[in-house]
């Protein structure tokens, strides 16, 4: 059994090495100058730290990037987009997701299974293949161009599993709890407001965070819906700091490390309630 301890415990050092050790090598570099970045061989020590990259940030006109100036000029902005896109998506995953999936858990009606499964395999359809006809459907609606386009999209992409993962969790939940609701004269959409939807907390947090940050790491629709930097969001920005000829690789990670941090912070605060609805919801689904 000791062995067999060691050997878990072993397994966990290496898998968490293996998946921070990206993460710990961005960070050393944002600290580094251009030419430490580019010296042969790597090393994972810095012989000169600085805050150089950081600093650029928060006071572009003192920064001395040229490559990469327009780009820093435009992240706060698209860190703002980003926000607002990524807590719309969230917002509508949680209150489309949730009505759709109580219908699911609690109505029977002809072809709800079907129905399920059709969502289930909307997923599956890879984003290069829609680009064309979305593109279309964004230009009829003028939205080109326009936060709207990537929180329609954004959201039609994550809603079927959202959909999928609610509608498990809400099966866990006893029908008679809502039945004692509306024996005390509530209505069925009181008892879902007031009694129904407070015990699915976990899985609406869980939810809500998922919609967040695939939107927040989304490149593709960003890039393809939106032109310039006044609408655009982080992860386009980011790409401008590597070109076909060079790339500033401090710039690069500083900038990379501002994009993993929010998503990390949210992950961490809610920990516990989006394991909880993750696993309740996929087990029961």
């Amino acid at each position: 059994m000791k062995a067999r301890t060691i050997m878990v415990y072993a397994f966990m050092v290496l898998a968490a090495a293996y998946l921070l050790a990206p993460v710990l090598w961005m960070f050393v570099l944002s600290i580094m100058t251009q030419s430490e970045a580019l010296s042969v061989p790597p090393h994972w020590i810095p012989e000169a730290p600085t805050l150089d990259n950081y600093m650029a940030f928060f006071n572009p006109s003192a920064s001395q990037a040229t490559m990469g100036a327009a780009a820093i000029t435009a992240m706060p902005g698209a860190m703002l987009n980003s926000v607002i896109v990524g807590l719309s998506v969230a917002v509508a995953n949680v209150v489309f997701g949730s009505m759709a999936a109580y219908s699911f858990a609690r109505l029977e009606f002809r072809g709800s299974n079907a129905l399920m499964f059709g969502y289930l395999v909307s997923r599956m359809v890879p984003a290069v293949g829609i680009m064309i006809p979305l593109y279309v459907v964004m230009q009829n609606l003028h939205l080109l161009n326009s936060l709207g386009a990537l929180v329609l999209v954004e959201t039609a992409e994550t809603l079927p599993f959202s959909i999928w993962l609610l509608a498990g969790y809400f099966r866990t939940i006893p029908r008679d709890i809502e039945e004692a609701a509306r024996i005390d004269r509530c209505t069925w959409l009181q008892a879902m407001i007031k009694v129904f939807l407070p015990m699915a907390t976990p899985c609406l947090v869980a939810t809500g965070v998922f919609g967040f940050m695939s939107s927040w790491g989304s490149f593709l629709y960003p890039l393809l819906f939106t032109s310039g930097s006044g609408n655009t969001t982080m992860p386009v920005i980011i790409s401008n700091f590597a070109t076909d000829i060079n790339a500033d690789y401090g710039l690069l990670a500083t900038s990379g490390m501002f994009a993993v941090l929010p998503p990390f912070l949210l992950a961490l605060w809610f920990q516990r309630w989006i394991v909880s609805g993750f696993t309740a919801g996929a087990v029961k689904g």
